[in-house]
This record gives C-alpha cells, structure tokens and sequence, in this order.
C-alpha cells in the first residue's frame, strides 16, 4: 500500500478536496434524517473513487460531486452497499441465532424450574448454552470472515456487476495474494475508528464538549467510509497485480 500517509488525507489534502468533503459530510448529515438512501448515494461515491484506484491506477482524490452523474453513483451504491450486506448476513445469522437461543433458554429455565417441568428447564439450558456456544463462534469468525469478504466490493466495482460478489473463486484468489495488504487495510481503519471514537468519549466527558460530538459523529462517519473502501481498493489492486504476475 504505497504512501499510506497520503491515503490518510486525501480526502482534505487541498482547498478542492475539502470542498467536496464537506458536501460528502452533508450527505451523511442527510443519512441521520432520511434512512439508507443518502448513506447508498454516499457509498457510490466511494465506488468512484475506488474505480479511480482499480481501473485508472491513480492516488485517491475526492471527485467533483456537482458534476457527477448522480443516478450512476445511486447504481454504484446499491451495488456496494448491497454486496457489504448480503455477505454480512452470515454473521449476522449467527449472532441473532445466538440471541434468540440465550433468551429462550433463560425464559424456558426461569418458566421450567419455577413451575417444577424440570424437562423445560433442562432444555432452557441446554439451549442457554448453545446460545452461548453462537457468541463464541461470532467471536471466532467475524475477524477473519470481515477481512476476507472485503475484497468483495472492489471486485463488484472493478466488474461493475453485482453478481461478481458471488465469483468467489476470481475475487479470492486476489485476496490470497494480497492478504497482507487486506489485513493492513482493516488495522488501518479499526485504528483510526478506535482513536476517533475514543475522542469522542472523551468530549462527551464534558458539558461543553458533549455539545459537539454531533458534529464530530457526520465528518467522522464519512470519512471513515471512504477510508475503509479506498484502503480495500488499494490492496484490491495489490492483489490482483501479484496474482497477474504469478
């Protein structure tokens, strides 16, 4: 991942680039009042600046929203948004199941012992445990799966197709050779997610500062969107060079 520091600032790196920055955090800002849509069209974005990364080989910069076609972003961000979804349902099969069956387990023990069906109750925590037994597995998987599914999305856009998500095989075989540079894209953004939520904790420690963390939340939530895509788009291409090479 080649000047990881310029990647980091793109999108305030000039006058030009802030500019469009504060129109990407207004749309966010819309995300916080109308759902999904601002937050999709606010995806598409990032998915031209990761065509930039992938197809054009450039350094990421923040293109002109005013003159973008603004119904191919909308296409874009359903693409990828959809695709970041629908390869998270696995994950989030897991942990409901896991929540379904520690719930169940304690109103079936609570119900079975209180009224002497010991049956009931043994079933409570047979399923209690295995509610737990899911919590443990989310635990396991979710690391691993979230950094191998991330090079799903840049394949949709490199492919301009929803359905290349599901060409497991051609977007895995990216991933393998540019696993390194994938896990560093995650570090990178879990870093900064930590250290950006950790300042707002700390604003929220205080009456004056707490005021303020509204306004942190829009420009913090934006830019760790188009961080995270363009970091896997980076490597995406780190990937797919190696594997062209080999």
């Amino acid at each position: 991942m080649n000047n990881l520091q310029d990647t980091l600032l793109f999108p305030v790196r000039d006058a030009q680039a802030r500019s469009q920055f504060l129109f990407a955090c207004l749309i966010g800002l819309a995300g916080f009042i109308v759902p999904i849509l601002p937050w999709i069209l606010l995806t598409g974005y990032t998915a031209k600046i990761m065509r930039q990364v992938i197809e054009e080989r450039k350094e990421p910069s923040m293109p002109e929203w005013q003159g973008s076609d603004w119904s191919a972003m909308l296409v874009d961000g359903i693409r990828l948004y959809g695709t970041q979804l629908v390869l998270s349902l696995p994950l989030f099969a897991v942990i409901f199941f896991g929540m379904f069956a520690v719930f169940g387990g304690s109103t079936a023990m609570t119900i079975g012992f209180s009224e002497g069906e010991d049956w009931a109750g043994s079933l409570g925590i047979l399923l209690f445990l295995g509610g737990i037994g899911f919590f443990l597995l989310f635990s396991l998987l979710s690391l691993p799966y979230t950094i191998i599914i991330s090079a799903a999305g840049p394949h949709v856009v490199s492919r301009n197709s929803f359905e290349a998500a599901f060409q497991f095989k051609e977007w895995w075989g990216i991933f393998r050779k540019g696993m390194g540079q994938f896990i560093l894209a995650y570090a990178v953004s879990m870093a900064l997610s930590f250290v950006l939520m950790f300042a707002m904790q700390v604003a929220m420690m205080t009456i004056v500062l707490i005021c303020v963390v509204p306004l942190i939340m829009i420009p913090y939530s934006t830019y760790i969107t188009l961080l995270m895509n363009t970091l896997y788009a980076q490597a995406y291409c780190a990937g797919k060079d190696a594997l062209e090479k080999a």
